[in-house]
């Protein structure tokens, strides 16, 4: 385990002080707004409590005017419509959202989701003649499709019209879409850039809520639907690991109230999965991140998304619960196939990479499933602080995954190695490309030469929003945090540094394996509960006479009994 370095920014007083006062809040609050990069009154007030009418309109999209209308010409006149979506969180939860609306307005269409391992992401030919022979006349991309200029170029010679509604930045060589909703278009004069695939997906049923009932206002029953289709939109945003700030804030907040009240029997079951079916326990963006959202990706990473989809989709309880359970499994299995894979690359690093020299880590493996090396990688990347790129070999080529870290452009690097690929794509923190195995030893040195920032500054730096002592952690004061959630990219849960505390009592290993560590530590006369997931093997160390540990880490409220209790969850832990 890399030894990692510890960053506790400085802060301005005066932005602190002012919020302090006029928020009428603790020191530590307003401390952490200022460190998320919010100093004034009115976006303090907004980020603290977000409205719905906080909400751009929609039409400030390029191209929505265009896609609103095309799209409602196909239900005015009875065309086949085709939704073409992504296997990920995103991809599944906005074709899903567009599904359910047209289901609402009762207009039928289908829906085709891409298989990961044969097809890849993006609209493809194949699709996109499967749509044709079907008689389909028009379809609509959700998170993908701003690329994919021979797809729509093929389908309009096949005699189909496609609007594009995506969020991936768009090449310079745009398809030519009789609609392209995308924030990122070089004329885009939407304020907020970052919405998820299923945030544009959410402003284009929005926009057709408006245009069919004829009217900016909207009828009950079209607002209601709006409110129950928040559920789909947090889990896409949430999952999609989008800044959540401005408007996908909004979403994500008011998207997690209407995902427990969800109707659809599929949501209730994920739900249910998330919170071990516990009716004492209330969603949070972390339920998503680390429970609903790793299920429906595990079987888009085998290869199986649909089933995603049509538990989403089903309005059978039954059947939802069949397609849950299955969905565990699939999850499940996910996690034996990455494990035997990360087991077996980590040995190789520890074997064969000197990680003194060695810029980047490049393995490759017989057999390796393609659809989870991308996780392995980030694994790698964690334990090692080393760019990453694992790749599978199948048959004649190699696929890859790469993953990064703060200061190494990895689609910069990669593109810098384009004679040693068969093509690439990504942005700086991760991407993949495919390659030849006789090119893999070249292909190495060349990545390599190709960083260069060098190992002895591959240092990982850890974010610590504030030194705090044990009496600092009240529950009052936790309460009162609680107004910066959701967490997630962009709006980090609150991580507290303590120094050189005392722990008393007596250690004890947890989880399978003696995987986790729980323990209890001393300041002054204040004791605290501690538990440091994945840090089992300092056991010894802590359960030493005297031992004195410094702690990184996030403070909850743990409810006994009617009683809530501050309990400390440990990120990084240093015995001193």
């Amino acid at each position: 385990m890399v030894k990692k370095r510890w960053n506790v920014g400085q802060i301005a007083l005066g932005p602190e002080e002012e919020l302090r006062k006029e928020l009428d809040c603790s020191g530590l609050l307003a401390r952490l707004l200022v460190r998320r990069g919010i100093e004034g009154l009115e976006e303090a007030q907004r980020f603290l409590h977000p409205k719905l009418t906080h909400l751009h309109d929609p039409f400030q999209l390029p191209g929505m005017e265009a896609a609103a209308r095309r799209i409602v010409r196909a239900v005015q006149t009875g065309e086949k419509v085709a939704i073409f979506g992504d296997y990920d969180v995103d991809g599944v939860s906005a074709t899903c959202l567009m599904c359910e609306f047209f289901r609402f307005i009762d207009f039928p269409v289908t829906y085709r989701l891409p298989d990961r391992l044969r097809e890849g992401y993006g609209l493809s030919a194949t699709a996109v003649q499967e749509f044709a022979a079907a008689g389909v006349s028009l379809i609509v991309t959700v998170d993908n499709g701003s690329s994919a200029v021979e797809e729509v170029a093929l389908a309009a010679k096949l005699g189909m019209d496609v609007v594009i509604t995506d969020h991936h930045q768009p090449p310079d060589d745009l398809p030519r879409a009789v609609a392209l909703v995308n924030p990122w278009l070089p004329e885009s004069v939407y304020p907020f850039k970052d919405l998820a695939g299923v945030g544009v997906a959410f402003k284009v049923v929005w926009a057709l809520a408006q245009r069919l009932s004829k009217q900016t206002k909207l009828s009950q029953e079209f607002r209601d639907f709006l409110m129950q289709s928040l559920a789909f939109v947090a889990l896409g945003t949430i999952s999609d690991v989008v800044p959540l700030r401005d408007e996908n804030r909004v979403l994500a907040k008011f998207g997690l109230v209407a995902l427990e009240q969800a109707r659809q029997p599929g949501l209730r079951e994920l739900v249910a999965l998330a919170l071990d079916r516990s009716p004492e326990k209330h969603l949070d963006a972390s339920h998503i991140g680390f429970r609903i959202g790793p299920r429906i990706n595990a079987v888009g990473r085998l290869g199986k998304a649909e089933k995603a989809a049509r538990l989403l989709l089903t309005q059978d309880p039954q059947e939802a619960a069949s397609l849950a359970a299955e969905l565990d499994r699939e999850n499940m299995r996910r996690r034996e196939i990455e494990s035997t894979i990360a087991e077996e690359a980590r040995a190789r690093v520890l074997e064969t990479v000197d990680l003194e020299r060695e810029r980047a880590i490049v393995l490759v493996g017989e057999g390796w499933h393609s659809g989870v090396i991308g996780i392995v990688a980030s694994r790698l990347v964690e334990e090692f602080h080393r760019p990453t790129l694992l790749l599978s070999l199948e048959g004649d080529e190699c696929k890859g995954s790469a993953r990064s870290i703060p200061g190494v452009d990895i689609r910069g690097a990669l593109s810098k190695c384009q004679e040693h690929l068969l093509g690439f794509g990504g942005h700086e923190m991760a991407a993949g490309c495919r390659a030849d195995p006789a090119a893999l030893e070249q292909l190495r040195h060349a990545l390599n030469a190709s960083i260069e920032l060098a190992p002895s500054e591959m240092i990982p730096e850890v974010r610590v929003d504030e030194l705090v002592c044990l009496e600092d952690l009240t529950p009052e004061t936790l309460e009162e945090l609680a107004r910066l959630a959701p967490h997630g990219q962009g709006n980090p849960s609150p991580s507290f540094g303590l120094e050189g505390v005392e722990v008393v009592g007596k250690p004890r290993v947890m989880g399978a394996g003696g995987k986790h560590l729980a323990f209890h530590v001393r300041q002054d006369r204040v004791v605290r509960r501690a538990v440091a997931f994945g840090k089992g093997t300092l056991f010894p160390s802590v359960s030493q006479t005297g031992a004195r540990v410094s702690l990184l880490l996030s403070p909850r409220l743990s409810s006994w009994q009617g009683r809530s209790e501050v309990e400390l969850h440990v990120r990084e832990l240093e015995v001193v």
